[in-house]
């Protein structure tokens, strides 16, 4: 049996970024920059309706099943394929549509994207209190 080596013993260099972070959406109709959160506890990767049309993403090729947190019944989402850049590395992602014009962000990254990317997520950085100051949208 071999031994489990962790990344940082095996001195593999990992990009630590915060809980917000600055995001480019790459569609068919060009680059969006918005601030997103990086949410560890999303199972999956959520556009807001409006933003997703303006990038020019689509074409919508499913349906999904999902409990918002604010929600208690389970709501269905328009899946369509999304092109995000984060910290620099490009990520193709099937993302769930949904209308977010009421929310801090307009992106929320999920575990669909975070789970195989090696970021590392520190709570410390980008924790939200900046992202007034570099253009959110709410308060």
């Amino acid at each position: 049996m071999h031994p489990v080596v962790s990344d940082r013993r095996r001195n593999v260099a990992r990009t630590t970024i915060g809980v917000v972070e600055e995001v480019t959406i790459l569609g068919s109709k060009g680059e969006i920059r918005v601030l997103a959160r990086i949410d560890t506890g999303a199972a999956r990767t959520s556009l807001d309706t409006d933003l997703a049309a303006r990038a020019g993403l689509g074409p919508v090729f499913d349906r999904v099943r999902v409990r918002a947190a604010a929600a208690e019944a389970l709501e269905e989402r328009d899946v369509a394929d999304a092109k995000l850049v984060i910290a620099g590395r490009e990520f193709d992602v099937a993302v769930a549509i949904t209308d977010r014009k009421d929310m801090r962000y307009q992106l929320i990254v999920g575990m669909d994207v975070l789970r195989d990317s090696g970021f590392l997520v520190d709570p410390a950085k980008g924790n939200g209190r900046d992202a007034d100051a570099r253009g959110s949208r709410h308060p």
